[in-house]
């Protein structure tokens, strides 16, 4: 059984993100031979970074929990808004807390959202840079979202169908990674 792992990597009030995480989520709870976790970042509120993990003898509560999921899977999306054109600050700084080469050769999905025209590009790329900086494989595929609001509503609903289809394209080509790098 593969282990996925899907962090949420917006604590922000309203986060229409969070909606396309938990999609994700069922979407793999659908999924034979696979074990998924969704991570909530909202759920690991970590100080501002001053020190590293692996050098403090006190690392904030649930950093080492955090850290554990995420280095014992197969494979790591992460589903994140794009603020300003870049990474939300707490995922950001989450990901700093993480040891050098965490997820060594654990493939990465990378999934953005943003409320206007073009889906998150820009945090798109700097996750890929973070994420080759942790030891990830970031595929070449992605899921962007443009104008989140109008494929989910307000409760979370999906309203707009053709965004099933580039979510399953998305999960396949991701599972595809995952089973190749992980035997």
């Amino acid at each position: 059984m593969k282990k996925i792992i899907i962090l949420s990597g917006s604590i922000r009030d309203g986060r229409k993100s969070h909606f396309v995480a938990q999609y994700l989520q069922e979407k793999f709870l659908e999924t034979d031979h696979i074990n998924s976790t969704l991570l909530d970042l909202k759920e690991y509120p970590f100080p501002i970074m001053e020190i590293r993990m692996n050098q403090t003898t006190e690392p904030p509560e649930k950093l080492e929990e955090f850290s554990s999921l995420l280095s014992k899977s197969d494979g790591i999306i992460i589903v994140s808004p794009e603020y300003k054109n870049g990474i939300p600050g707490a995922l950001k700084n989450a990901l700093d807390y993480l040891d050098p080469q965490i997820f060594k050769h654990i493939p990465l999905g990378i999934v953005t959202v943003s409320s206007g025209g073009f889906g998150g590009l820009y945090c798109l790329s700097q996750l890929r840079l973070v994420g080759l900086a942790l030891g990830g494989i970031p595929i070449p595929e992605k899921l962007c979202i443009s104008k989140v609001q109008e494929v989910f509503d307000t409760s979370g609903k999906l309203t707009d169908q053709s965004f099933s289809e580039k979510a399953t394209q998305f999960t396949n080509a991701f599972l595809w990674y995952v089973k190749r790098l992980s035997d």
